[in-house]
């Protein structure tokens, strides 16, 4: 009777050393799919969509390996798109959400979270919640889409939170190249200046066979250019980038009204054309120049391109385009 009594015992703790193992085992599996929240492969994302609760929603698509778009009708600004896709890569649990936050972070999660649904070439799917940080602003909460608990995520040696990255308003996103023309495509270039003291200085330039021709505005009179100079300035039309585009309360209908500083349009060989209208930007308040105070920004212009967006651009990257036809004749 006690040997029997020894193998019952015996066998009962065999038992449970059994489901012990097997429960932590599938414990162990769910955990790491509830805790999964990298994509090993980025190159295997086709589209990422970001949708907040106010809502605003963007769909980023890759095209190709080079080009994405933002809600189908823009180009999208590479290095929005490279951060992402890397955060996506690199980014790991950094600690457990600790339970006297719990209900807080979920409740953040709730009211405040960008949804994150990443999509693969393979037809798989990953979708997680992006919060806010966590108090040392070295991480940010994340939650899985069917997961009961949220963590705090990071990239390893990254110091930083993570949720700038995430983000749904569709400008900024969208791609802030005004012109990235090759001079070998340009077909002509027309400067118009609307200051009654600069109109003379009004030009244009437009391409015969291999050579360019200077005139001034609207006028088929040629003038003799100098070579060197011409050179040059047809070469500047490559990466012109805007600052940002205009987000706020100005008024546009008001600005309009005004005199623009000048146009420009870039025809190209193969390319559609883009024509800029510039105008006077108002200073922040409290500026001053050459201590005197200032009401219009000695650094920043407006520019509606194409007579569709309105960009805030910079006199220091836009003033190697702007020369007047004093500067190019010979």
């Amino acid at each position: 009777m006690k040997n029997k009594n020894i193998i019952s015992i015996a066998l009962i703790v065999c038992l449970g050393i059994s489901a012990y193992l097997l429960n932590k085992k599938e414990n162990s599996i769910t955990r790491t799919d509830r805790r999964d929240f990298a994509v090993a492969d980025t190159s295997e994302v086709v589209k990422v969509i970001l949708t907040s609760k106010a809502p605003k929603t963007a769909i980023l698509e890759r095209v190709n390996e080079s080009l994405w778009t933002i809600n189908e009708n823009y180009k999208a600004r590479k290095s929005g798109i490279f951060y992402l896709l890397k955060t996506l890569q690199r980014m790991e649990i950094a600690h457990p959400v600790p339970l006297s936050m719990r209900d807080n972070v979920l409740g953040n999660l709730a009211v405040k979270g960008i949804k994150v649904q990443v999509f693969l070439e393979n037809g798989e799917e990953k979708t997680l919640y992006v919060g806010g940080e966590n108090q040392e602003l070295t991480a940010t909460f994340m939650m899985l889409q069917g997961a009961t608990e949220p963590y705090a995520v990071h990239i390893p040696g990254f110091r930083g939170y993570l949720s700038g990255r995430f983000f749904t308003h569709e400008y900024l996103w969208r791609d802030k190249t005004i012109m990235n023309y090759d001079n070998l495509n340009i077909t002509s270039i027309k400067m118009q200046y609307h200051d009654v003291n600069e109109k003379s200085e009004s030009f244009q330039i437009e391409k015969t066979n291999e050579n360019f021709r200077l005139s001034a505005f609207n006028s088929q009179t040629i003038i003799e250019a100098n070579s060197k100079k011409m050179d040059s300035y047809i070469a500047s039309f490559r990466k012109l980038y805007a600052e940002s585009f205009v987000s706020g309360t100005l008024n546009t209908d008001s600005l309009l009204q005004t005199k623009p500083i000048f146009d420009l349009t870039v025809s190209t060989v193969n390319e559609p054309k883009t024509h800029i209208k510039v105008f006077h930007k108002k200073a922040a308040e409290g500026t001053y120049v050459d201590g005197d105070i200032t009401m219009r920004d000695p650094e920043r212009m407006y520019a509606l391109v194409n007579g569709e967006d309105w960009m805030v651009i910079q006199l220091n990257t836009f003033k190697k385009v702007m020369k007047k036809l004093s500067e190019l004749k010979k």
